[in-house]
């Protein structure tokens, strides 16, 4: 390789292999179990593989090693991938999702059909010039499917806006991606792994820079991680929630944490804890969500309050807090909800 193929190749491995980190933490770490980040980190583990398989094939100069000798039958498995994580998050109850491991056992069961029967470095041509084609359509297939699921349902989603968004820049991205592929040829599949490498870091930057945005589209599931917390916590928690209906403790814009704790004769710590680890939130969260909710009440029921004066009496210490707040939780204005009131 020359000088300047060293540094597309390395730019372009440096992308795949971040990618896997990131696939890695997502399928591994408990706190992303659920569904939807689950189906997004095997899609992003069967892309970064087809990556990775062009990067090597463009400065592949003897024998294929094992890797391409695989050819691409499980490039089968990335559309439907994408297609199922898109219904999880816009469609979690439907259909597909109810039965998606069915789904993708079927297009496993092909794949492993075409490994047998049609393998690779004895029908290399076939694979080359007709199955691969094939395959790069039904990619196409499902991400056009879920494109049109995601336009669908983007006016259905009022309070889930940023996660359409997310899926509608992904779907775009993806075909970017599917462009590069489809439409050139052997001899500069670089330029795939450069535009997924271009891509990436893209969505890496911004994903860790927004982080409030990142907590909505990769939503972390609630661990309970000691059992003999456990054990005490759903008690404490009543009793949390009783005291804050029943004493609107939230109205105070200056509560601490430990005047809770008092409330709840527990220990700041052990307060803490409870609201960290079992309940999933920081103090200051769960707070302004019981002052939130007040809010939303006061909007409904008092028409002629101000929306200043609606967040001072659901403990706000300023306008801009409650604004801030109410946007957060709301994906909306305080004046926006209540013209629609």
């Amino acid at each position: 390789m020359n000088y300047i193929s060293q540094i597309l190749f390395f730019f372009g491995a440096l992308g795949v292999f971040n990618s896997f980190i990131v696939t890695i933490y997502l399928l591994a770490n408990k706190s992303y179990s659920n569904l939807n980040n689950r189906l997004f980190g095997i899609f992003l583990l069967l892309l970064n593989l087809r990556v990775l398989k062009s990067l090597f094939y463009a400065f592949s100069t003897e024998e294929p090693i094992w890797f391409l000798q695989s050819g691409p039958s499980f490039f089968l498995l990335i559309g439907p991938l994408f297609f199922c994580y898109t219904l999880s998050v816009i469609k979690p109850n439907s259909f597909w999702i109810k039965y998606w491991k069915h789904h993708i056992l079927f297009w496993l069961i092909l794949v492993v059909f075409l490994i047998i029967f049609i393998p690779f470095k004895e029908y290399n041509n076939l694979n080359k010039t007709i199955i691969l084609p094939i395959i790069n359509l039904q990619w196409l297939f499902f991400i056009l499917l879920s494109g049109i699921f995601i336009k669908l349902d983007f006016k259905s989603h009022k309070n889930n806006q940023i996660k359409i968004k997310w899926l509608l820049i992904l779907t775009m991205a993806i075909l970017i991606i599917w462009t590069s592929y489809m439409f050139t040829s052997f001899d500069y599949f670089i330029s795939g792994s450069i535009i997924f490498s271009i891509l990436f870091y893209t969505f890496f930057l911004f994903f860790f820079f927004r982080k409030k945005t990142t907590s909505k589209v990769f939503e972390k599931v609630k661990l309970k991680n000691n059992i003999i917390y456990s054990e005490k916590s759903n008690p404490l928690i009543n009793q949390l929630n009783l005291i804050m209906d029943n004493e609107r403790l939230f109205i105070n814009p200056n509560l601490k944490l430990s005047e809770l704790a008092e409330k709840l004769n527990i220990s700041t710590h052990e307060l803490s804890k409870l609201i960290n680890e079992y309940i999933g939130k920081n103090f200051t969260d769960l707070i302004n969500e019981y002052r939130i909710k007040e809010a939303k009440q006061l909007i409904q029921e008092n028409s002629l309050y101000t929306i200043e004066a609606i967040g001072h009496q659901s403990g706000f210490n300023s306008k801009s807090a409650f604004y801030k707040a109410f946007k957060r939780y709301t994906d909306t204005t305080p004046a926006k909800f209540k013209a629609q009131q």
